[in-house]
């Protein structure tokens, strides 16, 4: 191997390695936010023909040159030499995301709570995941299934609803609060209820029909009148 062709594989590394970081610190903040766990990153990047023949004796310069703000998308840059070779290369790097995300261990039938049993992490390309998903199993825990679900699939948020905390005729608490002053009464739920639904309640005391918030399993909240 010539010493031209031993500097150039050295612009090669140098350049990779420029936009690996560059991609890291667009990377890094997405995932923080979007709360993946252990995401696992492949970059393919696509680099000139021919790259110059001495590497940058100084850190090189990588500016943005694309306008997809998605660190998914194909990402383009400049990447700059400021020594006295004062060399100047276009490059574009895209990046492919795998993050566990939760998945039927089992098959689950329309109406079903969700328990961790029935569930489990499967690393997906993130990017491909246009129909939204869970990335932690306690997302899911506690919800029931909309339709049914075969073991093996994806869960994301179309398949999945709230989980029904109160029954309609089930026996409930209903929780009173005003002016500082807080007050219990058995009640009857006269519908189903998911968490933050406001429904008809039964005080079984007084027999008065009220609107109440479910706020927990069994427990709904209401004012007094």
């Amino acid at each position: 191997m010539s010493a031209i062709s031993q500097a150039s594989d050295t612009s090669r590394q140098q350049v990779e390695k420029a936009l690996a970081q560059q991609m890291q610190q667009l990377i890094t903040p997405l995932a923080k936010q979007q709360g993946w766990q252990k995401p696992q990153v492949q970059l393919q990047h696509e680099l000139p023909g021919a790259l110059p023949a001495q590497p940058c004796s100084q850190p090189l310069l990588v500016t943005r040159s694309g306008d997809d703000p998605s660190p998914l998308a194909r990402q383009r840059f400049v990447l700059s030499c400021a020594d006295a070779s004062g060399w100047k290369v276009n490059a574009s790097t895209l990046a492919t995301v795998f993050v566990p995300v939760v998945f039927a261990r089992v098959g689950l039938e329309r109406g079903q709570g969700i328990t961790a049993g029935d569930l489990q992490l499967q690393p997906v390309n993130i990017a491909k995941a246009t129909r939204g998903y869970f990335n932690q199993v306690e997302q899911v825990v506690g919800l029931s299934a909309k339709r049914r679900i075969r073991e093996g699939q994806q869960l994301t948020p179309a398949l999945l609803t709230g989980a029904v905390l109160v029954k309609r005729g089930q026996q409930v608490v209903i929780q009173a609060n005003q002016d500082g002053i807080q007050a219990k009464a058995v009640g009857e739920a006269l519908a189903n209820g998911q968490l933050g639904d406001v429904i008809r309640v039964r005080n079984l005391g007084s027999e008065k029909v009220i609107e109440a918030k479910v706020i927990e399993a069994g427990v709904v909240s209401s004012t007094f009148n």
